[in-house]
């Protein structure tokens, strides 16, 4: 009878020690995040104002997945059963959805938007040729890899997508 309490003792001092430190990782990473300044579009005709909006969501939207791999990577996520293992596949499928979907949303810009973003220096192609030496998917087994890990390979489409995000909001002539 001793040891079964020392055995359910031992487990709850683990989940109070798992609650803590994931307790201070959400707090880091609410100091580490920045504070967003609100989108200046007035100037971008109404596809490039979408097109803006929806890359600062993208971008947004990106940063939990980079923290949940750099979690896997240092093994804090919680992946002891196969629902987690499927949760963190079907995470990784849907940053692989949304990145195509921003893609097709530049590839379907008007000639005349699509020329905008060429004078501001801005293409996607960056962001396509990530997801294309993926195999067009995030996958598990490829979290480490020649280019780097996973966490690291989606903070260059990060960065990517805060510059056009950045660029899409300058003025072309600021004294027209």
């Amino acid at each position: 009878m001793g040891y079964l309490f020392l055995i359910i003792a031992g487990w709850a001092a683990y989940g109070i020690f798992r609650m803590m430190r994931s307790g201070k990782e959400s707090q880091r990473y609410l100091v580490e995040s920045r504070e967003e300044a609100p989108l200046r579009v007035e100037h971008l005709s109404p596809p490039l104002a979408r097109l803006a909006e929806d890359t600062r969501l993208l971008r947004i939207s990106l940063e939990a997945p980079v923290r949940q791999i750099r979690e896997l990577l240092v093994g804090d996520l919680d992946t002891t059963t196969v629902e987690d293992l499927d949760a963190f596949d079907n995470m990784l499928m849907n940053v692989s959805r949304q990145l195509a979907d921003w893609l097709q949303t530049v590839d379907r810009l008007p000639a005349d938007e699509a020329a905008t973003m060429q004078d501001l220096g801005l293409s996607p192609e960056p962001i396509r040729q990530a997801l294309m030496r993926e195999g067009w998917a995030f996958e598990r087994k490829h979290l480490g890899g020649p280019n780097g890990s996973m966490d690291q390979r989606l903070g260059h489409v990060i960065a990517e997508l805060r510059r056009v995000e950045t660029q899409l909001q300058t003025h072309r002539r600021p004294y027209r």
